[in-house]
């Protein structure tokens, strides 16, 4: 478990341009699945680690997000906010904490990203109380089967005792079949990493990939550990729609209905999440589809990989393949 030297941080400052009309909606840490935002599921499982004080770095849609984190905060959990006025990337976010966090570990959450949970103290047990065991970071990886994957994200090096040689960004040939998650341990070492890293040639932003770089030509000790079974970065509608999809066959439900939602008689569900406050107001047909909160649907049909929102609908979003998904779940 966590203990009081360790602090939370959520990046949650994205806005979403690639969600299409979704992000007029929503911050993207305010999408849903089955119903709770993301950022509702990351402080649950900070909450869950033991850690009693997180700090937020938000952006986009600042005020909602603070109102969102208000209504889902669990109890017994401190929240601190930080804006970050311009958007320069992942390794700027974090650095804008430093005067919270001073000089204590760190469980670092990338907030567009749906995880579910494996083994959420392995990570603090390999950083250890302050860093004393000589481990500066520990990454959370995950195994995966498509390549594609890794090359949309990042790839590392390990060398024989597994510690990080090498981590590189959106490479055209993986090293291996490991993936990172977006959970991070860092120790107080990752800020003078991030201080030392010049921006990349990529974006012009300081990239967290080249901090942990940094770190580890530094002398850092970097390890990783599987901490999550399953995550999803959420770029577009069709990874928003994959990630409740994903969390209907966890639960092993064929279909969910929000509050306050009225459907038609000759309406059906399959594998669909509805929102709160939905109706449905004509015989329409769901299939493998994402309903937002305050839709309201009165056209016939059939609604296939779909996300539906107020005034607007996405279809066949849903290209990724099942592959990829938890061992138990559908197409593993």
């Amino acid at each position: 478990m966590a203990n009081r030297e360790t602090v939370g941080v959520i990046l949650a400052a994205g806005e979403g341009h690639r969600m299409g009309a979704i992000s007029s909606h929503y911050a993207k840490v305010m999408l849903p699945v089955c119903n709770r935002p993301l950022i509702a599921m990351h402080l649950e499982i900070l909450a869950t680690m033991g850690i009693r004080r997180v700090v937020i770095v938000v952006g986009h849609n600042a005020s909602r997000v603070i109102e969102t984190v208000a209504s889902w905060r669990p109890a017994g959990l401190h929240v601190e906010f930080v804006e970050q006025a311009e958007r320069l990337g992942i390794a700027h976010a974090l650095f804008l904490t430093y005067p919270q966090v001073e000089r204590h570990n760190l469980v670092v959450i990338l907030g567009d990203t749906h995880f579910i949970p494996l083994d959420l103290t392995a990570g603090l047990d390999l950083l250890g109380n302050a860093g004393r065991n000589g481990t500066a970071a520990v990454l959370s990886v995950r195994r995966v089967r498509d390549p594609e994957m890794i090359r949309r994200e990042c790839t590392v090096q390990l060398d024989d005792e597994g510690k990080l040689v090498r981590i590189r960004e959106k490479p055209v040939t993986p090293f291996n079949d490991i993936k990172p998650c977006g959970i991070y341990f860092f120790s107080p070492a990752i800020f003078d990493a991030i201080d030392m890293t010049p921006p990349s040639a990529l974006r012009g932003e300081v990239e967290i990939t080249d901090a942990i770089q940094s770190l580890v030509d530094s002398g850092g000790a970097v390890r990783c550990a599987r901490t999550v079974l399953w995550d999803r970065n959420i770029n577009y509608p069709g990874d928003i729609l994959l990630s409740n999809l994903v969390e209907l066959q966890r639960r092993h439900l064929v279909r969910l209905v929000g509050r306050e939602c009225d459907l038609h008689p000759e309406s059906s569900l399959q594998e669909t999440v509805l929102g709160n406050r939905v109706r449905i107001d004509a015989p329409a047909h769901f299939v493998r589809s994402l309903v937002l909160d305050d839709t309201v649907v009165d056209q016939h049909g059939d609604f296939v990989d779909c996300v539906v929102g107020p005034g607007f609908a996405v279809p066949d979003c849903l290209t990724t393949e099942w592959a990829d998904t938890p061992d138990g779940f559908r197409g593993a």
